[in-house]
């Protein structure tokens, strides 16, 4: 297969270790162009990856960037190129965006599982087996911590407290952003100078967002602002929702006292995995709600991935209620891979069942998908130098 020039000796090894890696689990490996429109990652991606990004502007006046993640490109590569569904996607490149630690430019491999129809917690299940032998491959006897968390069953929880709907998207919107027990206590009870800081004329729009993104939109350019550049439109849209949004139509002081206790419950649940099942059926029983078929699908997820991993299961393995990726595309588990302690993690991912009509597939096609950052493995160069 072709491969981007960014390679060298000591990374030689390292593409040889994928190749066995994606034929091992029967992979397709596929390119994608390193100048990517930006468009799809600035609508999809969510803030936290739009602000890293490195744009320009292409011949036409449209807006290009350094592919700064695979994820998208591979939808975008089987809606172009591909028929025929499920597809397992394998992939190792260069990616490109600003990082606190480490350099712009750097080595990024992964797999994307797109269209597989049988029961979700399967395909979850060995998309994470794989990033465990991905990331042991550099060194078997690695100790791994494997960070679980699931949004859903936060979703499902503010359906069981029948939490009104503009309350309801508010709180998932910071949960995806890290809710925690302060933000909480912000949201349900906004002080009144918080109340006072927007504009009549933006204040008035909060009941329809739309127009409320096409008013900040008008804003940013009578100011001379891109509507790219930092945050856009549509971000600031949203955090003016997120704050100033209608938020409690219909609770009372009671209400909002019940739903303050049971979401700070929830987002303490944290501890071994494999505990959790049972520490969320108790969770449902001393706040009278239910997580349903979520929580059945989460055990069961649980379940098959300790089958599949076997052996190689990480001995820390845990569970953290408030844990999600800062990509606005996924939808359901999410998960991060540590290797020996280390801070960061060397692997992530999770579901992602809309991203692919939101990039326009006719129809749904369910996606579960990780990348692995190849600088974070400790000794790779040492091993394969």
């Amino acid at each position: 297969m072709l491969r981007d020039e960014t390679t060298n000796s000591a990374t030689g090894l390292t593409l040889q270790a994928f190749d066995a890696l994606f034929e091992r689990y029967q992979c397709e490996q596929i390119e994608t162009a390193i100048l990517q429109n930006a468009d799809p990652f600035l609508e999809t991606a969510g803030e936290d990856l739009r602000r890293r990004m490195f744009t320009t502007v292409g011949g036409a006046g449209e807006e290009l960037c350094l592919r700064p993640d695979f994820t998208i490109p591979v939808c975008l590569h089987h809606l172009q190129f591909s028929t025929g569904l499920p597809r397992r996607y394998g992939y190792l490149g260069p990616v490109f965006r600003q990082r606190e630690q480490g350099l712009h430019e750097f080595l990024q491999a992964g797999v994307e599982h797109l269209g597989r129809t049988e029961t979700p917690y399967v395909a979850d299940a060995d998309l994470m087996a794989i990033a465990v032998d991905a990331a042991l491959m550099p060194d078997p006897q690695a100790v791994l911590t494997l960070k679980l968390g699931d949004p859903s069953l936060f979703h499902q929880l503010l359906m069981s407290l029948e939490v009104p709907t503009g309350l309801r998207n508010r709180l998932i919107r910071a949960f995806g952003r890290g809710l925690d027990e302060a933000s909480l206590k912000k949201i349900l009870s906004p002080t009144e100078a918080e109340d006072m800081a927007l504009p009549a004329d933006l204040k008035k729009l909060l009941h329809d967002p739309e127009a409320l993104e096409q008013a900040v939109a008008d804003m940013m350019l009578a100011q001379g602002l891109s509507l790219h550049a930092g945050r856009n439109a549509h971000d600031i849209a949203e955090r003016y929702l997120e704050i100033y949004g209608p938020q409690d139509i219909g609770l009372t002081e009671s209400d909002k006292a019940r739903l303050m206790n049971v979401l700070v419950d929830y987002l303490r649940l944290n501890g071994p995995a494999l505990e959790m099942p049972s520490r969320l059926t108790d969770f449902e029983g001393r706040h009278d709600v239910a997580f349903g078929a979520n929580l059945v699908q989460f055990t069961d997820r649980l379940s098959e991935f300790s089958a599949k991993a076997g052996a190689s299961i990480p001995a820390d393995f845990t569970f953290a209620s408030d844990f999600a990726r800062p990509l606005d595309y996924y939808t359901g588990f999410v998960f991060e891979l540590f290797v020996n302690g280390a801070s960061r993690p060397v692997a992530a991912g999770g579901r992602y069942d809309r991203l692919m009509e939101i990039l326009g597939s006719e129809d749904p096609v369910p996606a579960v998908g990780f990348s692995l950052w190849l600088d974070r493995l400790p000794n790779w160069g040492a091993k394969n130098g």
